[in-house]
């Protein structure tokens, strides 16, 4: 059962780069991570850009660092999660609409 699990939880994350799949599966790695980060309350961090501390008990190159981690990927998930989406609906309906159709060489005449 165990090794199931594993082949479909591999499975899952297969996917063709920059096939529709893969771009659904890269916008919601960034919505995790963003998430985490969210949850983790590294909001709070994101001061540093104004020259202030997000905590008194880290040093300011800590805190900025994660106020930046944290940016980064707020920007990530209002920027290119979108993108990613609006790409993999579109490279969906276009890949339906028009499917690859198999190059055949015609016969050559004599």
């Amino acid at each position: 059962m165990n090794k199931s699990l594993w082949r479909r939880w591999r499975d899952f994350w297969r996917a063709e780069f920059l096939s529709p799949k893969d771009l659904v599966q890269r916008a919601a790695v960034f919505c995790v991570a963003f998430a985490i980060a969210h949850l983790l309350g590294w909001r709070d961090f994101t001061s540093f850009v104004n020259g202030t501390t997000g905590s008194v008990e880290m040093s300011f190159e800590q805190a900025a660092a994660r106020g930046v981690v944290y940016l980064i990927l707020y920007l990530a998930v209002v920027v290119l999660v979108p993108i990613f989406l609006i790409a993999a609906a579109i490279s969906k309906l276009l890949l339906k609409r028009f499917p690859d159709r198999q190059q055949t060489n015609p016969p050559e005449p004599d």
